[in-house]
C-alpha cells in the first residue's frame, strides 16, 4: 500500500470522510503541526496529562484548560467568545480524550457533540488510548478524531505517528452538518504536505491494520482481569478503571466505549513512590515499546509520586499479576 492507499484504509476503519497520516511526538504534537489553530481561536481542553503540550505547542492563542470532561465545563470556558462555523472567523475548540487524563476519564461524547454544535465549537477527540476499535467518535458527535498509532503498530513503527480524521456531514432536516463541513475545510486548506513513509512503515501499518481489532481485544481483556486483581490488592489504593463500577465515568462509559473499558488502568501506590516500584520490576515493564505485546507501566505524575498507569499487553495477566504482586511485596 502507498500513503494514499494506507489514508483511505485509515479513513474507512474509522468511519471517516477523510484521514490524513502526520509524524508526530502525540496528538497535541499532531494537532499544532496541522496548523488548523489559529492565534486567533480559542482552545478548551481537558487533558491534564498533556497540559504542557498544549502551553508549548498553542501558545499564540487562547488555551483554556478545565478541569473536568463536562458540558457545563465546557461552556462555562466559551462564554463571550463569538464564532460561527466559517473559515474566515475565528474558531473555538473543544478538546477531550475518549479515555484519558489523570482517572483514566471517560466524557459523555453525546452530550459533548451537541453541546459543541449548539456553540458552534469544533469538537476534537483523542482517541488513542480507547482506539478506533473501542470507541467511534466520530459516530458519536466529534467533528475531528486524532489517534496515535502506537496500539495499531502493535509497538514496531519506527517513529510515532498519528492519524486525523474528519467526520462525514450527515444530513439531518435537510441541513448540512456545518462543524463536519468546518473541519473538512480547514484540514484541506492547512497546506501540509504529504507524509512520506518508508517501505517498513507501511508494511508495519497495513499489517498492524489486519490485526488491530483481536489484538485491541486481547488488550481491553487482560486491562479488565488486571482491574479486578488490583481492586482486591491490599497493596494499593484507589483503582481507575472505566470497567469497575466505583469510577465516577463507569455509567457514561457502558454507552460510549465498545468491546470492554480500554487497555489501561490507573491506580496509588501505599507509603511508596512509583520509583522505588519500578526499581524492584523487571525492565521490560517500562522499556516494552508503547502499544506492544508487554505489559507497560508508567508514572504519569512523575516517579517521585505513587500513582502508576499499567496500559496492558497480549501477555499472561497471571504472570503479570504475580510479578506485580512480587514487586509490592518487597
Amino acid at each position: 500500500m502507498d500513503v494514499q492507499q494506507l489514508e483511505e484504509s485509515w479513513a474507512a476503519r474509522a468511519g471517516a470522510r477523510e484521514a490524513r497520516l502526520v509524524a508526530a511526538s502525540h496528538v497535541p504534537a499532531a494537532l499544532s503541526l496541522l496548523g488548523i489553530v489559529r492565534p486567533s481561536d480559542r482552545l478548551v481542553v481537558f487533558a491534564d496529562d498533556f497540559a504542557d503540550a498544549f502551553a508549548r505547542g498553542f501558545d499564540a492563542c487562547d488555551v483554556v484548560l478545565v478541569g473536568e470532561p463536562s458540558v457545563a465545563a465546557f461552556a462555562a470556558a466559551s462564554e463571550g467568545f463569538a464564532t460561527a462555523f466559517d473559515a474566515e472567523v475565528p474558531h473555538l475548540w473543544w478538546f477531550v480524550n475518549s479515555i484519558g487524563g489523570f482517572g483514566l476519564r471517560v466524557p459523555d461524547l453525546r452530550a459533548l457533540g451537541r453541546a459543541a454544535r449548539e456553540a458552534h465549537a469544533l469538537l476534537v477527540v483523542d482517541n488513542t488510548v480507547a482506539s478506533a476499535f473501542g470507541c467511534d467518535s466520530l459516530r458519536l458527535g466529534a467533528a475531528l478524531l486524532l489517534e496515535a498509532l502506537d496500539r495499531v503498530c502493535a509497538g514496531e513503527a519506527p517513529r510515532k505517528l498519528v492519524a486525523v480524521s474528519v467526520a462525514r456531514s450527515q444530513l439531518k432536516r435537510h441541513r448540512v452538518d456545518a462543524a463536519a463541513e468546518c473541519a473538512h475545510a480547514l484540514l484541506a486548506d492547512c497546506g501540509a504536505s504529504a507524509l512520506d513513509l518508508s517501505a517498513e512503515e507501511t508494511d508495519v501499518l497495513e499489517r498492524g491494520l489486519s490485526s488491530l481489532d483481536a489484538r485491541m481485544q486481547a488488550h481491553f481483556d487482560r486491562a479488565r482481569a488486571l482491574a479486578e486483581y488490583l481492586a482486591a490488592n491490599e497493596m494499593v489504593r484507589n483503582v481507575r478503571y472505566p470497567g469497575l463500577s466505583s469510577h465516577p465515568d463507569h455509567a457514561v462509559a457502558t454507552g460510549i466505549l465498545e468491546h470492554g473499558f480500554g487497555p489501561a488502568v490507573e491506580f496509588d501506590l501505599i507509603e511508596r513512590s512509583a520509583g522505588e516500584l519500578f526499581d524492584t520490576l523487571p525492565g521490560e515493564f517500562r522499556t516494552s515499546p508503547a502499544g506492544g505485546a508487554t505489559t507497560r507501566l508508567s508514572a504519569p505524575r512523575g516517579k517521585q509520586r505513587g500513582t502508576i498507569r499499567l496500559f496492558a499487553g497480549t501477555d499472561d495477566p497471571l504472570q503479570v499479576a504475580a510479578t506485580l504482586d512480587n514487586a509490592l511485596r518487597k
